[in-house]
Order: structure tokens, then sequence, then C-alpha cells
């Protein structure tokens, strides 16, 4: 390096004289009237801001429909199970927000949310939840009511908070609930099978027409800690849900109530009055929130099909049941 340019890196290096600041004061700006945000406009804006969608990675396990003549032939069929061979990973979203609750029922809460699948399972039917590969859900949650100290659900029965409840007595509920749909699938499929044979062995079709109806697609969303397992030496590990959700294809209407505990006749005669379904209600002929009954010796006092399963209703149903032109 040239001795002349040292000299001048010297120069620049120690040159640190400071730019020249402005000798008079800035001039006076025009500004605003200072207004305070509305307090209740902030809070609006708040809570708005707040992220109330959910992502979760879940394993989805389909209810699927089990004809009656195989649940009887095989004791591994007798109740819902999860069985990762027939599940699937999908991404459940979940619009928490209260605004935006589809609504509170007796036992559980229902939220708007979408199933993103990963794969499809190759057993999954195209008319089934868990085909498409997006599906817009109703995520539903199991809840018990928590009343104010000094009040009751008689005294005040709609200002109650949400309790949650600890994993296992949540997950034993979501097991209920998916056993209830699906045996109520199988009976009806039962009882659409017998009133197709009554009509082929008719030499005059009914009087009245014939509604096919169906329950909704639902399954189980299952959280885990670790991924399921897939070889056989994983299989023999226990792998518990951390959380769980019961997922419903999405319906929308006008909701009715079509048949009531002592409507159902046909189940009650053809079951020997141990059990049927009640409660047909939801859109069109889309039906859910259905619930179970059982003679009481089925389940000897256990709760089998969670808090809708009053079996007073078999034993009072030949007394309290009024037949009409169906029957």
């Amino acid at each position: 390096m040239s001795s002349k340019a040292l000299s001048f890196k010297r120069i620049f290096e120690h040159d640190s004289t400071p730019p020249s600041l402005p000798s008079s004061p800035p001039h006076k700006k025009s500004v605003p009237a200072f207004q305070s945000p509305d307090h209740e406009h902030l809070r609006e804006a708040l809570q708005s801001g707040v992220l109330t969608l959910i992502n979760e990675t879940i394993q989805f396990f389909p209810i699927w429909n089990c004809l009656l003549s195989d649940i009887l032939k095989d004791p591994q069929h007798h109740a819902f199970c999860l069985d990762p061979e027939l599940s699937q990973a999908d991404m459940l979203s979940i619009e928490a927000s209260l605004k935006k609750m589809i609504g509170v029922g007796d036992f559980k809460t229902a939220h708007p949310g979408w199933l993103t699948l990963f794969s499809a399972h190759p057993t999954i039917l195209e008319t089934e939840l868990g085909f498409h590969l997006q599906q817009n859900v109703a995520v539903k949650h199991p809840f018990y009511k928590i009343y104010p100290q000094g009040s009751n659900s008689s005294s005040m029965p709609s200002n109650f908070a949400i309790g949650q409840y600890i994993i296992n007595d949540e997950m034993a509920k979501f097991f209920r609930e998916a056993n209830v749909l699906y045996w109520a699938r199988s009976l009806l499929q039962f009882a659409y099978d017998f009133i197709d044979h009554s009509i082929s062995c008719s030499t005059e079709p009914p009087p009245f027409d014939i509604p096919h109806l169906c329950f909704v697609n639902a399954g189980l969303a299952a959280l885990y800690a670790q991924p399921l397992p897939t070889t056989s030496h994983q299989k023999s590990k226990v792998n518990i849900p951390r959380s769980g959700y019961l997922v419903e294809e999405l319906i929308s209407g006008k909701f009715l109530k079509y048949i009531h505990n002592m409507d159902c006749q046909l189940l009650y005669i053809k079951t020997s009055g141990l059990a049927f379904i009640s409660d047909y209600q939801g859109v069109h002929i889309l039906f859910l929130n259905n619930q179970f009954i059982n003679e009481f010796t089925v389940n000897g006092g256990k709760d089998m099909f969670w808090n809708g399963n009053i079996e007073v209703g078999v034993s009072k149903f030949e007394k309290d049941h009024i037949c009409n032109k169906y029957c």
C-alpha cells in the first residue's frame, strides 16, 4: 500500500467531525385535535383481534355403517372402537369464537370448522365424511354446567358457565356418543330392511310415502402426543389420546323434531323391547343428536349410551305409546 493511500486512510479514520445541525428551532406544525379512543370500540377491536381459529393435527376415525347382522356375528363389532387401520391423518380447523358458535346443548357445545385431508383412506366412500379434500363440519365437545353458588338449573337454567371434563372422562363420553351413532345407524338400516321386505311381500303398496332418512356422517378426531404406531413393535406400546372432538358433517336449514321418545314402535317390537332410537331430529332427511334407549337389563345400570339413555322409556313404552295410522 502506498504512503499516499495510507495517509488518506488515517485521515478518514480520524475524521469524526459531526454533521452540521440546524441552529434554529423547528416551525410549529398544524396537527389535528387529539382524541382518546372510544372505550367500547377499543374493546371490540381488541376482542376481534384475538386469534380464535384453532388448527389441530388429528387422527380421524370415521363412525362407519355396520349392518346389525354383522354386529351380532362378531363381538369386536359390538361397539364403536378406535381402529388405527381405518383412520387417517387430517387437519381440523375450529372457529372457537363464542360469537360464531353454532349452539350449546344440554351436553355438548358445537363450533363451525373445516376438516382438511392429508390422505384419504381407500375404504372411505364418496358420500362419507373424510373423503373430500376439505369439508365444512360441526365440531362438538362435551361439557358440564357450572351454576353460580346458591343457584341451580331450576332457579336459573340459562345462567351457567361451561366446565371441561378431565381427559379420561372426556374420551369416555366421546366413545358413548360415537356408540350411539354407530348403533343408531345400524338399527335404522335394519328398520328400512324390514320395511323393504314387507313392501315386497305385500300385494299393494303402502297408502303413504315412506321417506328415506339417514343420520349425519360423523367421526372422532383424536389428538395424540405421539404419532400413531405403524409397526408391530410400535403397536405394542400404549398411545392414549390427549384430547378429542366429535366431528359431524355441517348441515343447515330449519331444524325439526320428527319422532319423540314414545313413537318408535317398529324397533321396539323387532328388538323384543330391548332397544330403540328416540329423538329423530334434524334438517330435511339428515338426523343428528338422537338418543338410544335400551332396556335396563342390557347395561345393568352402566352408562353405555350417555345421558340421553332414559331406561324408563323402555319399561313405559307400551303404556305410554299411542298407535296411529303408521302403526
